[in-house]
């Protein structure tokens, strides 16, 4: 399975602006169809989770701005698509990725709902309750969001669910660069699986990115040039999950 990261800044608020650079960014790349392509957390509006009020959708109903890009770009390419945003439910909110697929409506998508909240969104964000697993090309996927990292339970979970690769799609500072390092490489030893992960950046150097994928032995497959908007890509390969676990059973 070929994946894409798509590091990018995100300018706050700025909706339409940054939708239409995501799109740019993937279709200059040209992705090989049935590939898992994935934007950064709140990729749409940057990380203000202050401002869910003014600018959250209602993912399920699939009817905003950011739902309709995924969906048609999803379509377009051919390609499997998580991205999302701040999702409004009731009077409240999520913070949600969606997977989008060439091949289904909008509203059949599979969701995930961040587990664990992070400081800011505490207060008006209800947390997640169910890990979410998909399969694209006999890939098994779970995602996760950002914060999440910070609880290996979730990952260790996933993995006895069958999980063979985790997503990541974060808003993660440079000044904790150094804690963002460790835990993904953590997260992909201790399981024994890909970890797929993708950060934004800013020019103001709050956000550098160094988005990543990681084997899982330990070892990077690919790596972002820190604070550049870029977009990368690896191979997912079943065959070696397979075989290192096989060879090395840690479980």
């Amino acid at each position: 399975m070929q994946v894409y990261l798509v590091q990018m800044q995100s300018l706050p608020g700025e909706k339409q602006k940054n939708l239409e650079k995501a799109r740019q960014m993937v279709l200059g790349e040209r992705p090989v169809p049935h590939s898992l392509i994935l934007f950064p957390e709140m990729f749409a509006t940057g990380y203000i989770p202050e401002r869910a009020k003014e600018l959250a959708e209602d993912f399920e109903k699939a009817d905003g701005p950011t739902a309709q890009m995924l969906k048609q770009l999803a379509q377009k390419t051919g390609c499997f698509i998580l991205g999302g945003g701040m999702h409004r439910i009731g009077n409240g909110f999520t913070n949600r990725t969606c997977l989008y697929s060439p091949t289904k409506h909008a509203s059949e998508q599979t969701y995930y709902d961040k587990v664990h909240p992070f400081f800011p969104e505490q207060k008006d964000f209800t947390a997640g309750k169910e890990i979410t697993l998909f399969k694209i090309q006999d890939v098994t996927v779970a995602t996760s969001i950002c914060y999440d990292i910070r609880f290996p339970e979730l990952f260790r979970d996933a993995h006895a669910k069958g999980a063979q690769a985790f997503t990541v799609q974060a808003s993660w500072p440079a000044v904790r660069n150094e804690h963002w390092e460790t835990l993904l490489r953590a997260r992909a030893i201790e399981n024994q699986a890909y970890v797929i992960a993708v950060n934004n950046v800013s020019a103001d150097g709050t956000y550098i990115g160094n988005s990543q994928v990681i084997a899982p032995d330990g070892e990077y497959v690919v790596k972002a040039d820190a604070g550049k908007e870029q977009v990368i890509s690896a191979e997912i390969s079943v065959g070696f999950i397979e075989k290192y676990r096989l060879n090395f059973p840690v479980h």
